[in-house]
């Protein structure tokens, strides 16, 4: 039996769920939520929340630092957009979203991934021209999160109004084209270490891995230059490209080549 990273990659983001809930059921080992919390006593600070808060406030909060360095190492290490695929509950949703959309068959629609990295540029923007990190109050993250730690379920509605958008107009618009926290997380994973990387000896160019993949662009330069891993930034190292291969022609590899 072939190995499969989805069972694995659906326990984290469920465990993630969890983990942001278990307050609600008396527990202490997490406090907080994705932009900044503590876990085992640990601080983690969200580096793009971080930047915002820096943004807006012009002070360096030197007391956030070492907890962002710390999530953005991990993330380095991890692939960057690791943080969409196996972290994020909004791309949990997208993806359940996503199932529906081709079982309808509408949605038809794709838009561009640089438009995740205008989103990043405009939210710091913002920031510093408002002096507040807006992004932090709207962010269907923010939402979702405080959703599920407060029971606040009205503003979930704009995450409703959001998956219906990806279902009748446009796939996964969200996590592909909106998102500032996947258009700074893209920078990271630019320059990661962890990438997926194509035997091409062994592939039979069936496009099994481009019809699973929610950013399928990044597939194109290995597929049509034989390059030996995916270098974009916007991969999500989901591994939805890995578990379909026919052939067993995509894997993992630590190193840039």
């Amino acid at each position: 039996m072939n190995f499969k990273w989805w069972p694995i990659r659906r326990f984290v983001q469920l465990g993630i769920v969890t983990l942001i809930a278990s307050p609600l059921f008396g527990l202490t080992i997490f406090h907080g939520n994705l932009s900044a919390g503590e876990l085992f006593g640990i601080n983690l600070s969200d580096p793009f929340a971080f930047l915002q808060a820096t943004a807006a406030s012009k002070v360096f909060i030197a007391s956030f630092l070492a907890s962002a360095v710390l999530v953005t190492g991990i993330y380095f290490m991890l692939g960057g957009r690791t943080f969409c695929s196996w972290v994020c509950p909004v791309y949990l949703l997208t993806e359940w979203a996503d199932r529906l959309r081709s079982r309808f068959g509408t949605g038809g629609r794709t838009f561009s991934l640089s438009g995740v990295r205008w989103s990043f540029s405009a939210t710091i923007i913002i920031c510093v021209l408002t002096g507040v990190p807006l992004f932090e109050i709207l962010s269907p993250i923010g939402i979702t999160t405080r959703a599920v730690m407060f029971k606040a379920w009205q503003p979930l509605l704009l995450i409703l109004s959001l998956v219906t958008i990806e279902i009748s107009i446009a796939r996964r618009v969200w996590c592909r084209s909106l998102c500032p926290v996947g258009g700074f997380y893209s920078f990271l994973g630019r320059i990661s270490p962890l990438r997926v990387a194509f035997a091409h000896h062994l592939c039979t160019q069936c496009g099994e891995c481009t019809k699973v993949c929610p950013v399928e662009e990044v597939l194109e330069p290995p597929l049509t230059t034989h390059k030996p891993q995916v270098t974009s930034g916007d991969c999500t190292r989901c591994g939805d490209c890995i578990d379909i291969c026919p052939t067993q022609a995509l894997g993992v590899d630590i190193w840039y080549k």
